[in-house]
């Protein structure tokens, strides 16, 4: 029997990616060296960044989107 997985939304997905950045920065804080501000950043601003992305393509691709 197949089971049907739904699509979650994207910002659902970026919330996710958001949260492991954080998650890491967490874990990286016990370590020798821990992430600055910065770097934390830098990494939640490349989530956001990698999601605009994927907004552009899907808004010029609407056929790939089913």
């Amino acid at each position: 029997m197949a089971t049907v997985i739904e699509a979650r939304p994207l910002a659902d997905l970026e919330m996710d990616s958001v949260l492991a950045v954080e998650a890491a920065w967490e874990a990286r804080a016990q370590g020798l060296k821990p992430w600055t501000n910065q770097e934390f950043l830098d990494a939640v601003a490349a989530v956001h960044a990698r999601y605009e992305l994927r907004r552009q393509w899907l808004r010029t691709h609407p056929q790939a989107v089913a």
